[in-house]
């Protein structure tokens, strides 16, 4: 709060308006203004004056005031009392000397209504003396300035927090779950004080860093006193919240998939937009929202088990497929943090061409991950790597795409690969895929395919064309349209998923997945003993159907140790 040291001068009482006061920034009509009061003028049962005019709107006007009253802060650094007045010598927290100190007159801005309308949300704050660290601290009070016309008003610190409608989108979203478990848990409070807050925008949200706080109570209304209404008003409330949430993680209005929102949460946003029942109350979303914010900034532990197997199949003479599975644990204050890389990768161009495409890729992958992942994990950046993971593959994918291409021109060959890559951090995965590798998640419910493959067929399959067995004996099934080494920037399909208990994720190459229908990978793998028996297993089942391709198949077992309740 900034702070004045000069004494105030043409200090006034009024009795008739001041034929001139203030300027605005805009013309209004004369009809509509509310005469402004003049500098100097007393308010707040006189212990501050105006001392200048802001802006104006119909009916509104817009002041920074100063108290008359002066304040000496305590000089001792390690006191910080700034409650002493002018008849103190000496400190009333720790006793140090006030000579010589600097008087303080604070600041304030002071909102100042013709109606009263909506405004008593903010003078029951006011009377009951609610405090929150999520609401904005104010003042409700109103006077008669002038003869018998009543004034309503609300003074507010001089210095705010920017609004959350003037930042820029879209916001990061570890930043806005924690913002909106404090705005939840302020709405909460609220609601337990019987008022509620009908128009939940952006505008009425300030934000900066860490800290969010709801403004502007002339917006906020009392709850009404039938239950049922007043249930509604509330769930309203957390829809609006929701909604702005949404807002400033993507940018859209409409509901967006947020892939990196927790199953829970997710489902949460979605049924909000689609207007189904089951909103959750203020705190409950505040719960929610905090559970969300820790594991995306801290994710929960994943213990895991990986299998891994490849194999030339029984037709090809050498196996152009790469395979890394590259884990980093660590326990630390007894509590195990664990990361991994994991990718498939299926070389094309012949034997000297494909095999070396694929292990480049790997290669560059494995080397990425070491600088630049496990080395800032090894010196405790463990949340700076959880919250930028996406990046940080994206960035790994380019350069393995960029030395296989550099490698290509240098031999005067077509090689080039497929990739699909994972990085696991906690129970967070990062996925990105090139080509016709996939990435399954597995579990009792069944097998989902994460991954859309980047070839012929299954632009057939989306156009209507062919359906999925077509697609495994179509004579143009081998051609894909997107691979690395091809072009100097790829473009790649990236995906986020979050790990249950019970959870397999599947990587592969096409030597699998175009031998085995979906169901029977699920079968295998659910039956198997291990991640590593289920590899092998998968396999032998590829090459009894003929193995004419190579096969490769890492499999990451999740047992989470985290919270996964619903709301």
């Amino acid at each position: 709060m900034l702070t004045s040291s000069r004494e105030p001068n043409k200090v006034h009482r009024l009795n008739n308006p001041p034929s001139q006061a203030g300027k605005s920034d805009a013309p209004l009509s004369p009809d509509d203004l509310l005469q402004p009061l003049p500098e100097g003028a007393l308010v707040a049962q006189e212990s501050c004056y105006i001392l200048r005019l802001c802006s104006q709107a119909p009916g509104y006007n817009v002041y920074i005031v100063e108290e008359l009253g002066a304040t000496f802060p305590c000089p001792n650094p390690a006191c910080g009392y700034t409650e002493n007045t002018s008849g103190d010598s000496i400190c009333r927290a720790c006793g140090s000397e006030l000579h010589g100190v600097v008087p303080l007159r604070r600041r304030y801005q002071l909102h100042e209504y013709r109606e009263s309308a909506g405004l008593q949300a903010a003078a029951r704050a006011t009377t009951q003396g609610l405090q929150h660290v999520a609401l904005l601290p104010h003042v409700y009070f109103s006077e008669k300035p002038y003869t018998d016309e009543e004034r309503y008003y609300i003074m507010l610190p001089e210095t705010t927090l920017p609004s959350a409608e003037l930042l820029p989108l879209p916001q990061k979203l570890a930043r806005v779950l924690n913002w909106g478990a404090q705005l939840a848990e302020g709405l909460a409070y609220l609601h337990h004080h019987g008022i509620c807050w009908p128009e939940v925008t952006a505008r009425h949200i300030l934000v900066h860093e860490k800290s969010a706080l709801w403004c502007d109570l002339s917006h906020a209304q009392l709850l009404p006193e039938d239950a049922a209404t007043a249930a509604r008003a509330r769930a309203a409330d957390v829809s609006g919240l929701v909604k702005t949430l949404h807002y400033l993680i993507t940018g859209q209005t409409e509901f967006i998939p947020i892939p990196e929102l927790p199953p829970n949460l997710h489902s949460l946003f979605e049924r909000v937009f689609n207007g189904h029942e089951g909103v959750p109350t203020a705190m409950q979303l505040a719960d929610a929202l905090r559970t969300a914010s820790e594991n995306v900034r801290r994710p929960s532990h994943v213990r895991i088990r990986i299998g891994k197997h490849t194999d030339v199949g029984r037709v090809r003479e050498f196996n152009e497929d790469s395979v890394l599975a590259l884990t980093l644990e660590r326990v630390r204050a007894s509590v195990p943090e664990t990361i991994s890389l994991l990718a498939v990768a299926d070389g094309m161009g012949g034997h000297v061409a494909g095999d070396i495409a694929s292990s480049l890729a790997i290669d560059t992958l494995a080397v990425q991950m070491v600088t630049q992942l496990l080395t800032p994990h090894l010196t405790n950046h463990t949340d700076t790597i959880a919250e930028h993971a996406h990046e940080w593959l994206a960035t790994a994918v380019q350069a393995a795409n960029a030395a296989i291409l550099a490698y290509r021109h240098s031999i005067g060959n077509n090689m080039g690969t497929t990739l699909v890559a994972a990085v696991v951090i906690g129970n967070v995965v990062h996925i990105a895929n090139v080509g016709d590798s996939r990435a399954y998640l597995l579990n009792e419910k069944g097998i989902r395919q994460i991954t859309t493959d980047h070839s012929l067929v299954e632009r057939l399959i989306s156009l209507g064309h062919i359906d999925q067995r077509e697609a495994r004996t179509h004579p143009q099934r081998n051609v894909i349209y997107r691979t690395l080494g091809d072009t100097p920037h790829v473009e790649v399909d990236y995906f986020t998923e979050y790990l249950n208990p019970g959870d397999r994720l599947l990587l592969c190459s096409d030597g699998l997945s175009a031998k085995l229908e979906d169901n029977e990978i699920w079968e295998i793998v659910m039956q198997s003993a291990s991640p590593q028996d289920a590899c092998e297993h998968l396999v032998q089942a590829a090459n009894e159907r003929g193995g004419e391709d190579n096969i490769s198949v890492i499999i990451l077992g999740a047992d989470l140790e985290g919270d996964s309740r619903d709301i």
